[in-house]
Order: structure tokens, then sequence, then C-alpha cells
């Protein structure tokens, strides 16, 4: 498993936004109380008529209520004057259903990614054998990128995903330790000066692998609440793991494996564009921030010659660049999971009146 995979902190990263959003929202209610007895002056900036906006939930009924920004969610939300304890998002959640045309379409594009890294694979192997190191890289990086093109798949492979992406980190032996696997044990022995023809034992078990892959895709298990988030989550492994060189530390592949991150969540939003099209604002920042970060990408391409260099042959303008870039398409895509909510945000605990 990629560095970022040693210990999921996914779920506790859920729940503690989950537990900032309600107190922010209780902190706003605080403050916007004492500001007037309806919550805002009326010409306060978040202050609008219950009208104003589709009504969901309560709004339903009549209730009016009161618009709190809200950062990290479905850009506004809104406390119903029946139930203030409740936050109702301004667009009414999503049905699970929603998300059964997006998965499955995944799913179909995951089944033929994992079939055509079957053939970089195979050609790692015929290089090594041939006793063509250069070969041998060049196909490497190509099987690489196939991976993790993958994307949203990445958390919901177990095994197999450990096998083919494993790291040495945690494993007792480290680099010499016999679990070690997949691309990233063929990866160190082929840029640490192993002859090629010891390293085909590990190029062949690597094609197995390979092999058990569209089968797995194409029955993968993952929820709505999964997919609403891998768009961020695969920049965000590309951004802390891949420009830090931490995920293939020997090939420097970092360049390599955030344009592929690029690409995947590209597919991801592709599939989720339709439910995301009148939902909010989300999806025209992300739109832009997506161009601009292969804006980027493009133009350090154009700077070595057309090829993709290696991160350690990035200049401190282009990484700053790329790094840049990186973290304004982060920081779009941040919305996303919250405009795709299938459910309500939790209830606002009471604030205990003054004595």
């Amino acid at each position: 498993m990629r560095p970022s995979r040693l210990a999921s902190r996914r779920p506790l990263r859920r729940l503690l936004g989950v537990l900032a959003a309600v107190v922010g929202i209780a902190v706003v209610a605080l403050v916007a109380g004492a500001a007037s007895p309806s919550g805002h002056p009326a010409d306060h900036p978040v202050a609008r008529s219950a009208h104003s906006v589709a009504p969901a939930g309560d709004a339903a009924r009549g209730s009016s209520g009161v618009y709190l920004e809200s950062a990290g969610g479905a850009a506004v939300r809104r406390a119903s004057a029946a139930h203030p304890e409740r936050a109702i998002p301004e667009t009414a959640p999503l049905p699970v259903a929603a998300f059964d045309r997006p998965i499955a379409a995944y799913r179909r594009y995951a089944g033929r990614d994992a079939v055509a890294m079957a053939a970089p694979a195979a050609r790692l192997t015929a290089a090594l054998r041939r006793g063509d190191r250069g070969a041998a890289r060049t196909a490497w990086t190509a099987a690489y990128r196939r991976y993790l093109l993958l994307g949203a798949a990445y958390g919901a492979l177990g095994a197999l995903d450990d096998a083919i992406d494993g790291t040495p980190g945690g494993l007792r032996g480290g680099v010499h330790d016999p679990a070690f696997s997949g691309l990233h044990r063929v990866e160190h022995d082929l840029w640490t000066g192993r002859r090629p023809a010891s390293i085909v034992p590990a190029a062949q078990r690597l094609q197995r692998l390979v092999a058990r892959l569209p089968a797995r895709v194409r029955t993968v298990e993952i929820t709505p609440l999964d997919y609403a988030t891998r768009a961020h989550e695969i920049l965000e492994d590309a951004q802390r793991d891949f420009l830090s060189d931490r995920a293939a530390p020997w090939s420097s592949a970092g360049v390599v494996a955030t344009a592929a991150s690029v690409d995947a969540t590209g597919v991801v939003l592709g599939t989720l564009r339709p439910i995301l099209q009148g939902r909010g604002d989300a999806l025209e920042p992300v739109e832009t921030r997506m161009g601009q970060l292969r804006g980027v990408l493009a133009g350090i391409r154009r700077g070595h010659h057309g090829t993709t260099p290696r991160l350690d042959a990035l200049g401190s303008t282009e990484r700053a660049r790329l790094t840049g870039a990186l973290g304004a398409a982060l920081e779009a895509l941040a919305a996303v999971p919250g405009t795709l909510e299938t459910v309500l945000p939790p209830d606002v605990p009471k604030i205990p009146e003054s004595r």
C-alpha cells in the first residue's frame, strides 16, 4: 500500500470534519443570537428570507430559517426556526440511487484500465530477461501510471492493493522483507543496481497479481460516501505522497504519479458531473482549478522536451507552480463531498441558556 494507507485516517478525518461543522454552526448561532432577536441584523450578508432558496426538509412545511455560511459543506446551511437544533443543507440530500450510474461507469472504466495494465507489466518482464535496464524502467513507469489511473478503487482492493502497490514501510525486514513485493519491490531493485535477471521473479509475481485486477475492480464495493470523497482524496494523496517523493523514492516518479492522479480525478469528476450540475456552485471552480493544474503539468512537459521529468529534476519555479496549482485544486475539490450528501447533517447541540 502507499504510505498514506499504512494506517488509514479517512474515517477519523470524516468524524473530525462532522464535529468541526457542528461546533462551527453552534458558535455562529450563539453569536447571531446575541446580535439580534432574529439571529442576524436585517442587513447581514448571510441573513435571507426562507423563500429565497428552494425549501428542503422542515422548510417544505413553511418554516422560516436563517442561512449560515458553512466551510467544507454544501456552501450554505439553514437552521430551521421550528427546529433550530437542526442544520439543513441548501440542496436536499441526494438519494443513494443517484450514485448508481456514476459508480457503474467508473467500474467499466476501471475494468478497462486494469486490463491495459497487463501490457506494460509483460514488457517489464521481457526487458528484464533481455537485460535491458532502460526498457525495463520505461515499462515499470508505464505500469505504475496505469495502476494509479484506477484512482477511486484504491481504498477497496484490500490485500491485492497491498501486494501490488505495497511499500516496505512497517515491514520488519524493510526492503529485504519477503513480504515486500509488487511495483515498489521491482522499482527498488531496478533503481538500486541489482542485475536485471535477478529481478525477473519479482516481475513475474507482479504479472500474476495484475492478472487478478480486472475481475476485482469490476466487482469492488464502493459506497456513495466513499465515491463522493474520492475526487478530493486522490489528489490529497498526490500532494502528500507523490510530491514529497515518499511513494516512489527510487524512481522519483512523483510527477508521473501526480499527472496520473489528475487524470484519475478527472474520470471520477466526469462520472459525477451529471449530479453535480445544478447543486450549489462547486462544479465550476473545480473545473477551473483542474484545468489550471493540467496546464501547469503540460508546461512542465514542454519545458522538458515533451517528456514528464523525474521529480528531482524539477526546477524550483516549476515545483512551486505545481504545488500551488495542486493546492488550489484541492481547495476547490473540498466542496464536492458536501455538495453530494445523501443524509442530513447531524443536529446541532443545544447551547445551555445562561443564568
